[in-house]
């Protein structure tokens, strides 16, 4: 390395280097360097950076215990790199076996230009910050993080710092208190903290107790965080003109008033006191709330006219939604979520403008009642899931129908009283997923509105519903459904009626573990189908070919599953147009059969998954179109394939990209070629 003096740029970045080699002192016409790993024995010293005196961008010194010398971090010269932008300093290793006294005179010592943007100091175990980390001279000085600095009991001047916009304290625990010593005083009357800062984080600050913030201003301060400081006590600064986004998450002993804050747009308040949350009413202008781990819905809730989402999540011992919901005239997002004791929503109904309403993991809850959202015309999204008790209330015919504006509905793993589901009341329906209900026996259109036509669904999937016997009589009214998915359905014997004619735009079909369904409907598959797949479907499997593939000139995807002869694929089974195609769990499967494959002249991609008995291609050679070929937990095929030495190796040698499922350390697929 000491002989490239003309090496202007060395990037390093993201390696598991473990220190620079000697001779780097040479490198005095660097302009890049990422990294300087300092060495521990034969390795580099950070004296060696001396001459690089034109290095630019962003240096991490790493490493820093190995220093020996402290007079060797002064020769290094950190305060003449006037062109770097951001510098990082590393140490590691086992803390308590490290000369404390060394790593603060270290740190005196890495002093940088004031030219500097950006600064990390990260596991630094010396019991004070030197004070030139405060000093107004870094005029440049945008964003600053200082982590795991363990053993230090005050945080520095940086209140001093004119420029700094982003500030990142993480894991200091030897603070118990941040004062004034954190704001700075130049002795100036006019002089104002933080004057500049847009984004302040606590994190993890595991000892401390109190700030004193009150009287200070944070004029620009935007986004604010304080997670996992549980001994915190007080306090938080009375007014942030500017703040959007506040977060406050696991300080339980927190108990003080809300900041006034009036162009805050986003609170997450998560295992605080509720005193915290009862303030909640100033805020006049919050868009989104999200609560987590409390024991009931402050009534000033209700104030929050602004409120455009709420999410409640993780709060085990809420019994109700309150009333005051009805209140929040502009809210349009309501989650709720992991609620164990909830046993009913308001009975006031919805807020009158909701348009998205999610109910997640709330096992006792046990009803959503036509009272509930009969007011409610703007209701678009409706999301169900894992609320084994809940009744859903389905409309008796179109006058009662309270789900007509719907778009999107998810029922995942309700009530088993949920039979049949009336698919023709839902005319805007452009997403219907209904998965785990145990007792559904049918999608019906009641008679006398088989006329309907549901032009907007555009995506149905079903799945793991083992008591579905059938679809609508005649089939599915829904020319723009452009994807179906039915899974784990054990009784159903059809698919739907006249999917030829009637579904039209259908692209995407995907038909897994039905057992039951032997044919696809007369008349065939819709002509524009793109991607078919085809899984764990033995009767169907049977009659492949009466699929009819090669009448469909848009076919390009096709993935099969569970199949149990020892040949594949049949000669005039595939169409020519694929250009992916994936075989998967063949127990039996031995040889591919070369007459149905040689037509595929548009395949790039093949996928051969858990065929254990296979261990060869064709002699006559995979499709020259070919282009990546992945092999995965095949271990016959996969030892024939191996570069150079494999029996199969020159059938596949002229693929660009093959894969096998052989992982290296860090969890990369190998690609042989």
């Amino acid at each position: 390395m000491g002989k490239l003096i003309n090496l202007r740029h060395l990037d390093i970045s993201d390696t598991s280097l473990k220190e620079m080699p000697m001779g780097m002192e040479g490198l005095k016409r660097l302009r890049t360097l990422t990294a300087f790993a300092v060495g521990e024995d034969r390795g580099a010293k950070i004296k060696e950076l001396r001459e690089m005196s034109h290095l630019g961008g962003r240096l991490c010194i790493s490493k820093l215990q190995n220093v020996v010398d402290a007079m060797d971090v002064f020769e290094a010269n950190m305060k003449g790199k006037e062109r770097l932008d951001e510098l990082v300093m590393q140490w590691d290793g086992d803390a308590t076996a490290r000369d404390l006294q060394k790593e603060t005179t270290v740190l005196e010592k890495l002093q940088p230009h004031n030219n500097l943007k950006e600064l990390t100091i990260e596991h630094y175990c010396g019991e004070k910050f030197p004070n030139w980390l405060g000093e107004h001279s870094f005029t440049n000085m945008v964003s600053m993080q200082l982590h795991d600095c363990k053993n230090c009991s005050f945080l520095p001047s940086l209140g001093q710092l004119g420029s700094l916009k982003e500030l990142s304290i993480m894991r200091i625990d030897g603070v118990q208190k941040v004062g004034q010593e954190f704001c700075g005083n130049i002795g100036s009357s006019s002089f104002k903290p933080f004057e500049a800062l847009e984004i302040l984080r606590f994190e993890k600050m595991l000892e401390w107790e109190e700030w004193v913030c009150r009287e200070i201003e944070f004029p620009c301060l935007k986004e604010l965080c304080i997670k996992i400081c549980p001994k915190l006590k007080k306090d938080l600064p009375k007014h942030l003109p500017k703040l959007t986004k506040l977060e406050i998450r696991e300080c339980k002993q927190l108990v003080c008033c809300l900041p006034m804050a009036p162009s805050i747009r986003e609170l997450m308040l998560v295992e605080c006191d509720d005193v915290v949350v009862r303030s909640a009413g100033s805020l006049t202008s919050l868009a989104s709330l999200d609560i987590r781990n409390v024991c009931k819905i402050p009534d000033e809730l209700g104030q929050l006219n602004s409120l455009v989402k709420l999410s409640v999540s993780g709060c085990p011992e809420l019994k109700e939604m309150p009333p005051i919901l009805h209140n929040l005239t502009s809210l349009k997002h309501l989650d709720i979520r992991y609620c164990d004791s909830l046993l009913s929503c308001s009975e006031m109904g919805l807020p009158p403008m909701l348009e998205r309403l999610q109910i997640i993991h709330c096992p006792i809850l046990k009803s959503l009642s036509e009272g509930m959202i009969q007011n409610n015309t703007t209701l678009q999204q409706l999301y169900i899931s894992c609320c084994k008790k809940l009744e859903l209330s389905l409309p008796e015919d179109m006058t009662h129908n309270h789900y007509a504006f719907l778009t999107q509905l998810n029922i995942f793993e309700i009530c088993d009283s949920l039979t049949s589901f009336p698919l023709a009341f839902f005319t805007k329906l452009e997403y219907l997923h209904i998965t785990n209900c145990g007792n559904l026996e049918s999608l019906y259109i009641p008679d006398g509105l088989h006329h309907v036509e549901l032009t907007s669904l555009q995506s149905l999937e079903i799945s793991n519903c083992p008591n579905l016997v059938s679809f609508p009589r005649g089939g599915l009214p829904t020319s723009n459904l452009r994807r179906l998915g039915i899974r784990n359905c054990e009784k159903l014997k059809s698919l739907p009626q006249g999917m030829h004619a009637l579904l039209t735009s259908l692209q995407y079909l995907h038909i897994s573990s039905c057992p039951e369904i032997d044919s696809f409907p007369e008349g065939g598959l819709p002509t524009n189908l793109s991607d078919l797949h085809i899984g764990n479907c033995n009767k169907l499997l049977a009659c492949r070919m009466e699929w009819g593939l090669q009448t469909l000139p848009f076919l390009r995807t096709l993935e099969i599953e569970g199949y149990e002869k020892e040949r594949f694929p049949d000669e005039r089974f595939l169409p020519s147009t694929l250009t992916f195609l994936q075989i998967r769990g063949f127990p039996n499967l031995k040889s591919l059969d070369n007459k149905g494959l040689q037509h595929l002249t548009s395949l790039e991609t093949l996928e051969i998954w858990k065929c254990g008995k296979l261990k060869s291609f064709p002699k006559q050679g995979l499709p020259s179109s070919l282009s990546r070929l992945y092999i995965r937990r095949c271990p016959l095929l996969k030892k024939r394939c191996q570069r150079e030495e494999g029996k199969e190796w020159p059938n596949i040698s002229h693929i660009p990209c093959i894969v096998f499922d052989r992982y290296d350390k860090k969890n990369t697929e190998v690609i042989l070629s």
